[in-house]
């Protein structure tokens, strides 16, 4: 497929640097097998798996030589800090109710 420069760029932090980021955070976490997996979890350990099989250099690659990952580094941790407040808003709204 061709295609120029810039979009190239864009593509790679959608297809590569996410699932590398995501792969690695999992990583860390320490994600293993349990008796209880669900097919969700066990896809989980499949990314962690596959993108660990790499090494630390491709990821850093990717992040040090693609302008268009500084805004997905953002974009995630922006996306965190938002999941993070709804839940706890949604923690709050349980608590009033079980105040009431």
């Amino acid at each position: 497929m061709e295609m120029g420069c810039q979009e190239h760029e864009k593509f790679t932090v959608r297809s590569r640097f996410m699932t590398h980021t995501v792969g690695r955070v999992l990583n860390m976490l320490g994600l293993v097998s349990i008796p209880i997996n669900t097919k969700g979890y066990e896809t989980l350990l499949n990314l962690v798996e596959n993108i660990c099989g790499d090494s630390f250099d491709l990821y850093h690659w990717l992040f040090l030589y693609n302008k268009s990952v500084l805004e997905m580094v953002e974009r995630l941790d922006l996306t965190f800090d938002a999941l993070r407040n709804e839940l706890f808003d949604r923690l709050h709204q349980v608590g009033s109710r079980e105040e009431t």
